[in-house]
């Protein structure tokens, strides 16, 4: 995968002299953003994107150091426009967010807790994302390389708040021969794929369990127990709403496209659907899966043909325009590919196959036994 590094170039505003203890040297505050599991492979920030950041020091109280400012990269290094600068005897805390104040996916911030509200993820296709909490640093840190460069700066180590859905569609077999020579193959056109019953909206609390003196501070997601008492299986997802969204009103999760499906190739039919080669999954509200609820619909058109033993050419036999097949998206099995939910940071690939064959049509012959009547009548003939 590529590693996909998010870069801000903004404005910062430099705090007030009574914050910016300089040390000797003037040495400005800055950045080294890295994403561990992205959309892109690998983990490197691209260059043209940008993230907000705040940080507290030891003596801020109900105020910030730095409030929401933009990060971005330019000469070589990650900083804000207007310089920060490392205070002389007081460790700062850093914490980021991407994107920079996107409308409806900037999170309240506080030092101890997140919060994401009412994120609608049907309008709001972007990947949101949050950075551990960076505690007690002092100076540019160099502790961050992605293989291909090293950033000197606050180690930035961005997670995914949402999850990423994607759905492939592949026909499996499709043409048998018997033993006397009768070929049979199905042609299957993909008319519409949808998924409904859908959370879209939510809201999320991250909070830090335990601050160390200095370092990298997960935040604590928030879990359900989609199990039970004696076999809990906590999930990490958010609170959504209490509307359930059906595809036929979002073209996120309403694909009708027509699609002539050919053997073993997948075609993607949710989340490629934006055109940008770098867009692998619709962005999705974190959510527990329940059986009957979040479903997907296929409508296909099958056409079956025949090729008696000796022809040279198929003959249609039967065609099916609107054969509409639908599957739960929740996976309950015992094994570790089972999906109960779509959780934070998690992307989430559904490969169906589709085998039109079917069972073959065979017979159970049986007679109905013999209703006996007797005459009760004798029948006399005279000769």
């Amino acid at each position: 995968m590529k590693k996909f590094v998010f870069i801000a170039a903004a404005a910062l505003a430099l705090a007030a002299c009574t914050k910016t203890d300089l040390t000797g040297p003037q040495n400005v505050i800055s950045f080294q953003p890295v994403n561990q599991l992205t959309k892109v492979t690998g983990s490197v920030f691209p260059t043209d994107q940008t993230f907000g950041t705040y940080a507290w020091t030891e003596g801020t109280t109900g105020e910030y150091f730095i409030e929401n400012k933009e990060v971005s990269f330019a000469n070589g290094v990650w900083s804000t426009a207007t310089p920060y600068y490392w205070p002389k005897s007081q460790p700062v805390d850093f914490f980021s967010y991407y994107p920079y104040n996107v409308a409806g996916t900037v999170p309240t911030v506080t030092k101890t807790q997140l919060t994401y509200s009412n994120i609608d993820f049907a309008n709001t296709q972007v990947d949101i994302m949050y950075a551990d909490k960076a505690v007690g640093f002092t100076d540019n840190a160099d502790q961050v390389q992605d293989g291909q460069n090293a950033f000197t700066g606050v180690p930035t180590i961005f997670r995914h708040a949402g999850a990423k859905v994607k759905v492939n569609v592949i026909l499996g077999e499709n043409e048998k021969t018997e033993t006397d020579g009768t070929v049979t193959k199905w042609a299957v056109t993909l008319k519409s794929t949808q998924l409904t019953g859908i959370y879209t909206k939510g809201s999320c609390v991250l909070t830090l369990a335990t601050t160390p003196a200095t370092g990298l501070v997960p935040w604590v997601k928030p879990t359900q127990n989609v199990g039970t008492d004696t076999e809990p299986n906590n999930v990490n997802v958010w609170t959504p709403d209490v509307t359930l969204t059906n595809s036929e009103a979002n073209s996120l999760y309403n694909d009708k496209q027509v699609k002539d499906l050919v053997k073993n190739e997948g075609v993607t039919v949710i989340g490629a659907a934006l055109g940008n080669d770098q867009y692998d999954g619709v962005y999705m509200l974190p959510q527990a899966l329940a059986a009957g609820q979040q479903k997907i619909y296929f409508t296909f058109k099958v056409v079956t043909y025949r090729k008696a033993p000796g022809a040279t050419d198929f003959v249609e036999v039967l065609t099916q325009d609107n054969v509409i097949l639908s599957a739960d998206l929740l996976i309950d099995t015992a094994d570790q590919n089972q999906i109960l939910a779509w959780q934070m940071n998690q992307s989430i690939v559904y490969n169906i196959t589709i085998g039109p064959a079917g069972k073959q049509i065979t017979f159970d012959p049986a007679v109905d036994a013999w209703e006996s009547k007797t005459v009760a009548t004798n029948i006399e003939l005279q000769i």
